[in-house]
């Protein structure tokens, strides 16, 4: 998405992710022909806007974030990602034609907007017209994470947005060869997204977080995975009818920063398909043990770490 500085290549990529309730931070090394080494990965709680500045600076400080490159992602709810038909403009002019087609698609003025474009993949037979997605984010939110950061003295390398820091989890793992789904949850919000073979093909939004999910009750537990199934189910429906791919069979749930007991046995039996919760060693080598509430906290964070350099348009 967003690129910012261009510093020399390194091996160590950091990953960060500044919310409201508080700071994550991940950095990993490559290893050629193996996974990545994850050095480093914390979750520290921000109790007020105050303490922000000084808990960023202990935990990039503590995370060994200024060694190399570092992405950020922006949190859930602070972006628009949308999908529309790609302008028949050359490449150098695709963001400025992009940014007039969308300004009726957003709740505030397109010139206090910044956006961003990739390729959507090709629809299936008829499908001729080329699709792009493209990120909108209000300019003044992307300024203040670019100089909170700064002021922190991190070199920042890019932003990108939650269903590419995922879509990197997803690329590690054996399902994506022939099609993944998987179940992200934020605290208030949740996120669908379909990858296949390192491609991001379909990205849906949840208006339910694991604070629902951990604090609801018998009954309405219930309705909750009912309806978490059906979302899932209409997003697989969709990918099958519109890129024909073959079947997504596979679901697999992030891990979550609170336990919610029978999520994955009520999945699988209301979605007939196989589901399973990711444990971070399989995407990458943890240097040391990450305990399962850190694991669901800075998963971003983790697959911002794990961001390979993307061709420009």
């Amino acid at each position: 998405m967003w690129g910012l500085a261009r510093k020399a290549q390194s091996a160590e990529t950091g990953g960060v992710v500044i919310d409201g309730d508080g700071i994550a931070v991940a950095r990993a090394r490559e290893r050629p022909g193996g996974k990545a080494l994850l050095q480093s990965c914390a979750y520290q709680p921000v109790a007020s806007e105050e303490l922000r500045p000084a808990v960023l600076q202990q935990s990039i400080g503590a995370g060994g974030l200024g060694r190399g490159r570092c992405n950020a992602v922006l949190p859930l709810g602070e972006y628009q990602l949308l999908l529309t038909e790609a302008p028949d403009v050359p490449p150098a002019e695709l963001r400025a034609a992009m940014r007039w087609r969308i300004r009726e698609l957003i709740d505030f003025h397109v010139d206090d907007a910044v956006i961003d474009v990739f390729d959507a993949p090709a629809g299936g037979a008829g499908s001729a017209q080329r699709q792009m997605y493209v990120v909108v984010a209000r300019a003044a939110l992307v300024e203040r994470l670019v100089s909170e950061l700064q002021d922190a003295r991190l070199e920042l390398h890019a932003i990108d947005i939650p269903e590419l820091a995922l879509r990197n989890v997803a690329a590690q793992l054996p399902e994506d060869g022939n099609g993944l789904a998987m179940l992200y949850f934020g605290r208030d919000r949740g996120l669908i997204i379909l990858t296949r073979q390192s491609e991001l093909y379909l990205a849906r939004t949840l208006d339910t977080g694991y604070s629902q999910l951990a604090g609801a009750g018998p009954e309405e537990s219930e309705r909750l995975v009912q309806s978490l199934a059906l979302e899932v189910q209409r997003s697989v429906d969709y990918y099958d009818r519109h890129f024909m791919q073959a079947p997504v069979s596979s679901l697999v749930l992030a891990p979550l920063p609170e336990p919610v007991p029978g999520l994955v046995d009520g999945l699988h039996r209301d979605l007939g398909m196989q589901v399973r919760e990711l444990a971070l060693d399989e995407i990458v080598e943890p240097a040391a043990g990450v305990d399962g509430t850190v694991a669901g906290h800075c998963l971003l964070a983790v697959g911002a770490a794990l961001r390979e350099e993307e061709r420009r348009l």
